[in-house]
């Protein structure tokens, strides 16, 4: 049933090769499997080409924000003048937005283009598009490259030190109604950047599906940190992939903050060492609540001598929300000398919450050092009464252990996103919930 990829591909006006790619990923989309830790969602049921499956108003007055986001808003924190603003519902010229970014970035030695236009424009992004993820890896992968629609493209060159953070998400409001963008970053030599991928506003998006992708190469000696943002609706799936590549001595730390997981979400995430000394840093913070559910996958795989991985990983349930958190480390023949460290936690904060902790290590060296190590558990009511009797409420005691919680990742995201973080603490707390 899947015809939509030429056509996609013609109304872009898109180079031939990159049809021909599109028609040859839609066509093995039927066989391809999803990832067998991600739960399965129906993609037959999407409209690739559409404005979008939901019905939602066209909202260009703050005054018509559906009540239940207007409320988590308010609970969060963010001033009602700034709603338009995080809400994207200011719009703006494209062209010339664009057009002064670029200006502004061409002078630090960063080069940034829409991704359809680096396509067309950059012999460079033509390499590297789409190596990291070939279309006959799963179905996620198969979809998005038949399907994919908007998104960015970033190169910091090199020896650049960019100075101040990279909002990607404000690169793609051309796009914002797309239901698979694509962003491709690569941080040359010696290069530093951090980028801000997502928005942690709820998103008004018209579409039940999102299936974004993001490859990162990270060059030698560079350094790359990526913070994910992400706070969906309660009926939208997603399924981000995103995998990163990491030569001599280069360095990724990536900080995930998921608000909302939407209906249900599934987040695929691989990092390759593949360069002498390279690391990787993986922390990562969820809160699931009401009927969410979410499958979190972090891989790292050592594939050369004294690498490093880590991965730490923090789920906070309510309700009868479901997260499982699948972690795998694997040092390869050739990383000899090398250290991996997973450590999985979960908090529990009522009887129908629940979280799984599925960590796996594998060595083919004898010289690498794996560990890992893992807790679920529920807030003590010793711990719960020991506040009280020092004269907080139960609320203000459950909301201070969760800010106790959840600081260490909280405090490595830029402040006005921590603040939002660390204000779902006193959501979460709300009614009780120990």
């Amino acid at each position: 049933m899947w015809n939509f990829a030429r056509k996609i591909g013609e109304k872009n006006g898109e180079p031939e090769w990159l049809i021909q790619l599109r028609e040859e990923a839609e066509s093995y989309i039927d066989r391809a499997p999803f990832p067998e830790e991600i739960k399965s969602v129906d993609l037959e049921y999407y409209n690739p080409m559409g404005r979008g499956d939901i019905d939602l108003p066209d909202i260009k007055d703050p005054r018509n924000i559906p009540p239940e986001i207007r409320d988590m808003l308010t609970k969060m924190g963010i001033p009602e003048r700034e709603w338009p603003t995080v809400l994207g519902m200011i719009q703006v010229d494209t062209s010339s937005s664009i057009s002064s970014l670029k200006s502004y970035f061409e002078k630090l030695g960063v080069i940034l283009l829409p991704f359809r236009d680096a396509l067309k424009e950059v012999e460079e992004a033509r390499e590297y598009a789409f190596k990291l993820m070939p279309y006959k890896e799963n179905k996620i992968v198969a979809y998005h490259t038949a399907y994919w629609n908007g998104g960015v493209y970033l190169k910091i060159g090199k020896n650049v030190k960019v100075p101040q953070p990279l909002h990607t998400y404000f690169l793609i409001t051309e796009s914002k109604l797309a239901q698979a963008d694509h962003a491709l970053f690569i941080l040359e030599e010696g290069s530093e950047a951090t980028l801000i991928e997502g928005c942690t506003a709820p998103i008004l998006t018209r579409f039940s599906a999102h299936l974004g992708a993001t490859e990162v190469y990270v060059k030698k000696n560079a350094k790359a940190k990526v913070v994910v943002l992400q706070n969906w609706p309660g009926y939208v799936n997603t399924r981000p992939y995103t995998r990163v590549v990491v030569e001599d001595g280069g360095e990724i730390e990536v900080v995930v903050a998921i608000l909302g997981t939407g209906k249900t979400s599934g987040r695929y995430e691989e990092i390759f060492l593949k360069g002498k000394g390279s690391k990787a840093k993986i922390n990562s913070i969820s809160f699931v609540r009401d009927q969410g559910y979410l499958d979190d996958v972090i891989k790292v795989y050592l594939e050369a001598p004294e690498t490093t991985g880590y991965i730490n990983t923090k789920g906070v349930v309510k309700d009868n929300g479901i997260s499982n958190s699948y972690t795998l480390i694997e040092a390869r023949k050739e990383a000899e000398n090398s250290l991996g460290h997973i450590e999985c936690t979960g908090l529990l904060l009522n009887r129908g919450a629940i979280h799984s902790t599925f960590p796996f290590i594998y060595s083919n060296t004898r010289s690498a050092q794996l560990e890992h190590e893992a807790f679920v558990g529920k807030i003590g009511d010793d711990v719960i009464e020991y506040m009280r009797s020092r004269g907080l409420t139960e609320e203000k005691a459950v909301s201070l252990v969760l800010r106790g919680y959840i600081d260490p990742v909280a405090e490595m995201i830029p402040f006005e996103f921590s603040a939002e973080i660390r204000r779902m603490a006193n959501i979460l707390a709300e009614r009780g919930g120990a």
